[in-house]
């Protein structure tokens, strides 16, 4: 579902939470307030859920679309989702994770059919769904391909492969909120995609700084 959608779908669901409100403040504001204010208590009352909600609402998407715009990460409505990888490439996917791929910030897809994902400093290695494995060097765009991981890490890795599904990868790289500084990603739960999917990212850091005078 493309953003637009998602939102009208919001705001429709957020209308009618706010009418349940209202109409429930309403009555109660009918019994409990005197006669003589009573009309402008039911009006304030039932306008207020609206405004009150709305104004959340909006808010929480301005801030939301700050911080997307900061971290490089989708801002959490609509059909795609993505995070920044090293050296201006990000990791895409649309609505399902066989859609995953992984492109340039210019829009250039290079690596498509993602399943499998991990990044060791500039290097991306991976596993598509079709089985087959690459090596993409971030920094100088070559991209290498190979039939089993057997040959990839014979020839380009000291270490055995700790490959994640791309959900996972995506999950942990925009839960702690970081722009592929560190050099291996090591991810230990799961996270399953759905058509509304909607979290912040935002991790806040308080820096208290103390001084001793001796």
């Amino acid at each position: 579902m493309g953003i637009g959608f998602v939102i009208f779908i919001h705001l429709f669901i957020i209308a009618v939470f706010s009418f349940i409100c209202a109409v429930i403040g309403c009555i109660l504001t009918y019994f409990i307030s005197r006669k003589e204010r009573r009309r402008r208590k039911m009006i304030l009352t039932f306008i207020a859920p609206f405004v009150a909600l709305y104004t959340f609402y909006i808010v929480g998407v301005i801030g939301f679309s700050i911080v997307s715009e900061n971290k490089k990460v989708d801002i959490g409505i609509g059909d795609a989702w993505y995070i920044p990888l090293k050296n201006n490439h990000q990791l895409l996917c649309i609505d399902i994770p066989e859609q995953a791929s992984i492109n340039k910030n210019n829009g250039e897809t290079q690596i498509s059919m993602v399943a499998e994902i991990e990044e060791k400093g500039n290097q991306i290695f991976g596993k598509t769904f079709g089985n087959e494995y690459f090596l993409l060097d971030t920094k100088t765009d070559s991209i290498k391909t190979f039939t089993t991981e057997k040959e990839l890490v014979a020839l380009h890795s000291d270490k055995k492969l700790r490959l994640a599904d791309v959900t996972e990868f995506y999950s942990e790289r925009k839960d702690n909120g970081l722009l592929a500084s560190d050099d291996r990603i090591v991810v230990s739960h799961n996270q399953h995609w759905s058509g509304i999917h909607f979290e912040t990212g935002i991790n806040l850091l308080i820096f208290e700084k103390s001084s001793h005078v001796s």
